[in-house]
């Protein structure tokens, strides 16, 4: 049993060890099947583009889309949450999650399935921010519960790949086997609404303001450029997406309550661990990228191949966060994570195709995981617990964009030299390296703003 100790605003009723033990596997259920969704419908893309007989060019938007509006609504999300409270707009992320999943799981035409898709990604960045932001109202301990929902993530991320090989293998006519990855979702999303419904408390917003949708049009807007120029590989997107960004900022300085919420920055701990997140962001995805092309490419190994030599990472980062847990001072857990990250990463330098698997690139993985595990427990409670409760919403939907974004930017580094593994991995440590300067920044101070 977890010992957490509960702090819950505007109430005075504190639920049990046992009730906030219910509510937080409730909560790891949205880590647990963003994991599941994302790996697995990448597994099964290949095999919905040829069963629906859908070009290449228009398949490529099947994640796009999803990506496009998650990654564009995560801040507004994270705001709308800290305004009607964050256990309304979770239940409200459950329902649109799972009437997606429902329909998902008997669309046979491409733009629908597209735009449904795009539908699910809004569902997604609620439950990306939503959990965080509850944890933070009910929890002192952050760092534990952090744990469990990274432990979920992680189980997620193991088991994705396996469901969606062996679900998009079956061949059930006309209803495809892939259709039953996404309603493998309806079980945890019902299981998921109830215990939202019945044990988390009504946590009362301090925030009283209405959503200026001029500054949601600006933000959605600079953001979907800047993530489009990454698929379309577009310079002009990236600079109009920028200035509408700047225009953002220069509308909102004179707002009371801005949707992107720049104050927060201020806070030294909360800028440092963002970008200790953000560069580790850029390091894991581009290394899992260079490492698929370098297994398969290089050493001609097939996609099964690769796909199990990857296995040992979300065991690895699930361990880690589950060790942890424990770690309550945030500066040793900048360092700790990205210096495992570094050293994963400097050691991936030294690969060439005569040094076996298990003596380079599986210890390089191990510790690249490591790292990640201690990010998404003691980084992440020390960005919420640096942010006022009342603006954890805000908080958490910057959290995640950076970290979004820094996924992508990621591929996008070494995509042009993804097989000139050696430059492709020395770019990766100056990303290593910046995030382990910025852990320099990050405070020890462990006291939560509640």
């Amino acid at each position: 049993m977890l010992s957490l100790i509960p702090t819950l605003a505007g109430s005075r009723m504190k639920p049990s060890k046992k009730t906030l033990t219910i509510i937080l596997i409730g909560l790891a259920i949205a880590d647990f099947l963003g994991a599941i969704d994302s790996t697995g419908v990448n597994i099964a893309l290949p095999t919905i583009t040829k069963d629906l007989s859908i070009p290449i060019i228009l398949a490529q938007w099947i994640p796009n889309a999803y990506t496009l509006a998650l990654v564009g609504t995560l801040i507004f999300m994270g705001k709308i949450g800290d305004i009607i409270g964050p256990k309304k707009l979770y239940l409200i992320g459950l329902s649109l999650f799972g009437l997606t999943s429902l329909t998902l799981g008997f669309i046979n035409n491409p733009s629908a399935l597209i735009a449904v898709r795009a539908l699910q990604g809004l569902g997604t960045a609620i439950l990306y921010t939503m959990p965080m932001a509850i944890i933070a109202h009910l929890w002192q301990e952050r760092e534990k519960a952090f744990a469990v929902t990274a432990s979920f993530f992680a189980g997620g991320m193991l088991i994705g790949p396996l469901i969606g090989g062996f679900f998009t293998s079956l061949n059930l006519g006309n209803f495809f086997g892939w259709h039953l990855l996404f309603l493998l979702n309806i079980p945890f999303i019902i299981f998921g609404l109830i215990v939202a419904g019945k044990f988390i408390p009504k946590i009362e917003p301090k925030i009283k303001t209405k959503i200026d949708f001029f500054s949601l049009l600006l933000l959605f807007a600079g953001l979907f450029l800047i993530v489009a120029s990454f698929s379309m590989i577009s310079k002009w997107y990236i600079i109009a997406g920028l200035i509408l960004l700047i225009l953002l900022y220069i509308y909102e300085k004179k707002l009371k309550n801005p949707l992107l919420d720049l104050k927060l920055f201020r806070d030294q701990t909360f800028t440092a661990a963002n970008l200790v997140s953000f560069f580790a962001m850029i390091t894991i995805i581009g290394m899992s990228f260079v490492l698929t092309f370098y297994l398969q490419d290089i050493l001609k190994w097939n996609s099964l191949q690769a796909g199990l030599a990857f296995l040992p990472v979300p065991l690895a980062t699930g361990i880690a966060a589950a060790l942890s847990g424990r770690l309550k001072n945030w500066k040793i857990g900048a360092f700790l994570s990205s210096g495992l990250i570094l050293a994963g990463i400097l050691l991936l330098t030294q690969v060439n195709p005569g040094i076996a698997y298990f003596y380079l690139i599986l210890p390089a993985m191990i510790l690249i995981a490591g790292g990640s595990g201690v990010l998404m427990t003691v980084m992440f409670a020390a960005i919420l617990g640096s942010a006022p409760t009342e603006k954890s919403g805000s908080a958490s939907g910057i959290l995640n964009t950076l970290q979004q974004m820094g996924g992508l930017i990621g591929i996008a580094l070494v995509a042009a030299i993804v097989l000139n593994y050696k430059l492709s991995f020395g770019i990766l440590v100056v990303m290593a390296l910046a995030g382990f300067l910025a852990a320099f920044f990050v405070k020890k101070q462990i006291k939560v703003k509640i």
